[in-house]
């Protein structure tokens, strides 16, 4: 849930929040015995923290339990409807399961439930939302300096997160992104996408994923100043050419058109949050410095950059070179472009394989195994049994 500071409802979610974790640290001083529990809050179940939710459905219900807190009443709605373990953090006694809980994991901080970091001995866990392009300076972590763990993707990450962003290295940890293993071990008939949007099973995927505005707040969603009409129709005619629909996958923080075009579908990461399961239907990938990126080279297949300002104001985390794929500088080379990689994939894969294989040992080391999610509840196996 992004919070909106003009809604008032979102206010008083916060304030809720608030009240309900002080009352959380009261009864959890009171209390002696600490379960085998563990308590996931984000934005959304997606992501790191989904992967690893659903392995401990696989694997680990037996060892311990394990609950995903929701600041969103509608979205806690729909994940209990799908069968999810789901805390609310406007309702006291789901806030109170905290106060017996030994490690909470979070991939983008903790809104105003930031006194448990002082006030009680939960252990915390970082495990972010994507490997970045966008750069970042120490401050903007303060809170996550404070966590006991920062789970990154490889040695590179690690070192930039104790180099750059100034971690005590005993707290960050190479163990890799879950997030991953779902693309490292899927086939593309497994992924829902296609028949959650009634796209025809022979029909390819070109997914356009832009990063968010960030620093830019005139950013748009469509680049070279090119109108949204101009883009799309352009990339509509070559995907309809070759047997192919174009996903427009916007930010959970930014607004989506719902102009109609042939073969176009928008899909905002609000309405299908499920990102690695679009990645897994989809035949290319058409980015700009998106973290989206690099979730999408585990599958090696075609990714097209678009050679745009980056709207960072502090530079970056992983450079320009960085891109792994083909690189277009307007319209005309993207369309060109596109076409070469639905007509010709294995042409691209021969051109960019070197690119593709150093920069996914770089960002991932030997974590694209499908077991980084297993590897991640071992871990929290034994820090549990450290803790009382």
């Amino acid at each position: 849930m992004k919070i909106n500071p003009k809604k008032p409802r979102h206010w008083v979610l916060l304030a809720q929040q608030g009240i309900f974790t002080l009352i959380a640290i009261i009864f959890r001083k009171l209390q002696k015995k600490r379960k085998n529990r563990v308590v996931l809050y984000g934005h959304q179940l997606s992501g790191n923290l989904r992967a690893l939710y659903l392995q401990w459905q696989r694997e680990s219900k037996e060892k311990m339990e394990l609950y995903f807190l929701s600041l969103d009443p509608e979205y806690s709605n729909q994940l209990e409807r799908d069968g999810v373990n789901v805390l609310r953090c406007n309702r006291l006694q789901d806030m109170l399961k905290l106060s017996s809980a030994k490690v909470m994991i979070t991939d983008h901080g903790l809104h105003l439930m930031k006194p448990l970091l002082a006030l009680s001995d939960l252990y915390f866990i970082d495990v972010w939302h994507g490997i970045p392009y966008k750069g970042f300076i120490a401050s903007d972590f303060r809170l996550q300096h404070r966590y006991d763990e920062v789970w990154v993707s490889s040695e590179k990450l690690r070192s930039i997160y104790i180099q750059k962003f100034g971690f005590d290295q005993s707290r960050v940890k190479a163990v890799g992104y879950a997030r991953v293993d779902k693309l490292a071990n899927g086939d593309p008939s497994d992924s829902h996408f296609k028949e959650a949007w009634s796209i025809a099973s022979n029909t390819r995927v070109v997914l356009y994923a832009p990063t968010w505005q960030h620093d830019d707040s005139g950013r748009q969603l469509f680049p070279f100043g090119e109108n949204e009409g101009r883009f799309i129709r352009r990339l509509s005619e070559v995907c309809q050419a070759q047997n192919a629909a174009l996903v427009i996958r916007s930010h959970l923080n930014a607004r989506i058109s719902d102009q109609i075009y042939p073969l176009v579908i928008y899909c905002s990461q609000r309405d299908y949050p499920d990102t690695e399961d679009l990645l897994l239907c989809s035949d290319v990938l058409i980015c700009d410095w998106s973290s989206i990126a690099f979730d999408y080279l585990v599958l090696n297949r075609p990714t097209i950059f678009l050679d745009v300002p980056a709207p960072f104001q502090h530079g970056f985390t992983l450079g320009s070179d960085y891109r792994f794929g083909k690189i277009v500088g307007d319209l005309d080379s993207l369309q060109a472009t596109l076409e070469s990689c639905l007509r010709n994939p294995d042409g691209y894969l021969q051109d960019q394989a070197r690119a593709h294989e150093e920069i996914a040992r770089a960002v991932y080391d030997n974590h694209i195994d499908g077991k980084v999610a297993r590897r991640q509840l071992e871990r929290l196996d034994s820090i549990m049994e450290g803790v009382c």
